[in-house]
């Protein structure tokens, strides 16, 4: 048979131990051997060094850590921010990296630091841009709408550049080694939150190599020269609507949220921020709920149904707001009461004000003993 040739007619040649290399190896190797020396070392890119006046820029970006949340392990991400002149910094964690958080991080940077830079420089995350990249980029629309609303510029790194914002750059990694060395524990979000805002509020007593002053004597001086915030903030919501199914929910980014029975069939509007969930109707809160970060999810509060449950006392034990609300020992405890519907329902929205084992252990306690009603004549 004929053998099989390289695309400059030569046959690949075995090596010592008989084995015969593929095409592209040997070609790869050919074009190794026929390179000089001096275009096979690797050049060293260069960078300039940059230095930016009071107020003209600040750097943001995305950063992620593990803490203990309420006792579980959890990935939570940083948005790290630094003004370019004083390098002063500020990070706030957030459980998802998307626009609402994005946006509402933005947003309290500057009410933080006490007004707006000139320009805003990111990447090219999804959170901001469209398509496109760099000069090229397309902002988002609520991207685009927030720079509207403090009037800085928006400005897209080069994809691959960290060295073009390398200022936050480094942010990134002092919080991950000064915050999140050991492993934080922390109940909540806002708890982790006022923990980095400490760490951030301590570093500006810190000189940085080369300044003239503190961190936090350049601040003072560079808030001077910071556009000032709007006359209000900008809202970085996402709002969308929908009607109330029959199941007395409304579905909100593939979860579905609980209103009250009350408004089952009704438009409402559905407001959201990175941690919560808020539902109108004809210009009124009707329900909130802590935001659900699962997919195709539903997310109960026991007292939309109460007036519901109620009229369908039979349907207490199965229902899904009252099985996924209330612990498991509580519910067999009231099964063994036999009380009414309208009895259960009033037990039920005690719980929604009281402890469970509470109700148990006074319900226990002021029940009846057993008494001998009937006279037995010996």
């Amino acid at each position: 048979a004929a053998a099989v040739k390289a695309e400059d007619g030569r046959t690949p040649q075995r090596d010592p131990d008989g084995k015969k290399p593929s095409i592209r190896a040997q070609l790869k190797a050919d074009r190794a051997q026929s390179c000089k020396p001096q275009q096979r070392e690797k050049e060293q890119e260069a960078f300039v060094p940059l230095a930016f006046p009071p107020g003209d820029a600040l750097q943001i970006d995305w950063g992620e850590a593990t803490v203990w949340l309420g006792g579980t392990k959890t990935t939570v991400n940083l948005f790290c921010a630094r003004l370019c002149y004083s390098g002063a910094p500020m990070v706030l964690a957030y459980r998802r990296q998307n626009e609402e958080s994005f946006l509402e991080a933005l947003v309290r940077v500057f009410q933080y630091f006490g007004g707006v830079p000139k320009q805003v420089i990111f990447d090219n995350g999804k959170v901001a841009v469209k398509d496109g990249f760099g000069a090229h980029a397309r902002k988002q629309a609520g991207y685009a709408a927030l720079s509207a609303h403090y009037g800085f510029e928006a400005v897209f790194c080069n994809p691959a550049s960290g060295n073009e914002k390398g200022l936050v750059e480094g942010l990134v990694g002092y919080i991950r080694r000064n915050v999140c060395v050991p492993i934080p524990k922390t109940e909540t979000m806002d708890a982790l939150n006022r923990m980095l805002l400490e760490k951030c509020e301590s570093y500006l007593s810190h000189q940085i190599r080369g300044k003239p002053a503190s961190v936090g004597e350049m601040l003072v001086q560079e808030q001077g020269e910071l556009f000032p915030l709007p006359g209000y903030p900008f809202d970085p919501c996402k709002r969308t609507s929908g009607r109330v199914d029959r199941f007395c929910t409304v579905r909100f980014d593939t979860n579905n949220y609980s209103v009250p029975a009350a408004y089952c069939g009704k438009e409402v509007s559905v407001k959201a921020g990175p941690e919560m969930v808020w539902i109108y109707c004809e210009g009124k809160c009707v329900a909130q709920h802590p935001r659900c970060l699962d997919r195709r999810q539903a997310i109960y509060k026991l007292e939309h149904y109460l007036p519901l449950l109620e009229k369908k006392g039979r349907a207490i034990f199965y229902a899904r707001p009252v099985q996924d609300t209330l612990p498991r020992n509580f519910l067999d405890w009231l099964q063994k009461q036999r009380l009414s519907p309208k009895e259960l329902v009033e037990l039920l929205r005690r719980c929604q004000e009281e402890d469970c084992n509470a109700i148990m252990t006074q319900s226990s306690c002021h029940a009846p003993s057993a008494q001998i009603q009937d006279t037995v004549v010996v």
